[in-house]
């Protein structure tokens, strides 16, 4: 599906991660190696969202300095052990909450990684 028509199927998606499944539930929207990614339960509100990082990417798709800035001045840190990645957490206790952070997915993919709002993105949603 296009980047651009992603929007619904990443809230539904997000809203699932809270209220279905089981504890390893997760949430990826990709194109190729970029991708961003949550993870959730249901009954906890918590959303963790991993965006990936340079040092995971192949060189022709690393970002520019002025767009690791960006993921940082949108609360992201990087860190991790084993993989490192860009994260931070969310709250999602609604659909506007839900809505919000679709939208925030489609703008890092486009603003950050650079992709086209014509780009083809993958939505996969596992729950367990």
């Amino acid at each position: 599906m296009k980047l651009t028509a992603a929007a619904k199927e990443i809230c539904s998606g997000l809203l699932d991660l809270t209220r279905e499944g089981g504890p390893g539930n997760y949430l990826v929207v990709s194109a190729g190696d970029i991708y961003v990614q949550f993870a959730g339960s249901p009954g906890n509100p918590q959303i963790l969202c991993e965006s990936i990082a340079n040092e995971n990417l192949p060189d022709d798709l690393k970002m520019p300095a002025k767009a690791v800035k960006k993921l940082n001045s949108l609360g992201f840190a990087l860190g991790g052990e084993t993989i490192r990645n860009f994260s931070r957490t969310y709250k999602i206790v609604n659909q506007k909450q839900a809505r919000e952070l679709a939208g925030l997915t489609l703008r890092i993919l486009e603003e950050v990684y650079g992709l086209s709002p014509n780009a083809e993105v993958q939505v996969e949603l596992s729950l367990e």
